[in-house]
């Protein structure tokens, strides 16, 4: 447990630091999430309130860097709640395993990719959808599909330059 708890650590550094980096990638309109992705990889089986609570301070610490009142706070909240059902969604022949972080290593690559390509694209919907405050318009349409198809790459890369085992 301790190896995870520093693992989940780290990961949150990393990931802050990255996301800190990508703000700077901000080009007419088009942002690149990679935060998202700490959430995806927390422990199966963590008690729901403390994966909210986890998620909200973590979408506090984003909108600190990109001086927003609450909206990334909100959207790390709204993929935390939709976790559960997510994974009962796509949930492998023998289940998951408690305790065990949800990566390309433990449930193999087709089952991450399935796994991010949902979670990244509800938190891009509410991101982009709280931003612009009008559904379906084609700037709307336009950031929704290149924001999520730009942060699910860096999410995906991210897999595999950092592979965590533990």
């Amino acid at each position: 447990m301790n190896s995870s708890l520093n693992a989940n650590i780290l990961r949150f550094v990393l990931l802050i630091i990255f996301q800190f980096l990508l703000k700077e990638v901000d080009y007419a309109y088009i942002d690149i999430y990679i935060y998202p992705v700490f959430i995806l990889m927390l422990p199966f089986g963590m008690i729901d309130g403390l994966l909210i609570l986890m998620s909200f301070l973590y979408g506090l610490t984003v909108d600190m860097i990109y001086n927003t009142t609450g909206l990334f706070a909100s959207a790390a909240v709204f993929i935390a709640a939709i976790r559960p059902f997510i994974l009962n969604f796509i949930e492998p022949r023998g289940g998951y395993e408690n305790g065990s972080t949800l990566s390309k290593h433990q449930l193999g690559f087709t089952w991450f990719v399935q796994y991010s390509v949902l979670m990244i694209f509800f938190h891009t919907l509410w991101v982009v959808t709280l931003e612009e405050l009008n559904i379906f318009s084609l700037l709307w349409i336009f950031r929704l599909i290149i924001i999520f198809v730009l942060s699910l790459l860096v999410s995906l890369l991210y897999q595999f330059i950092f592979n965590p085992k533990d």
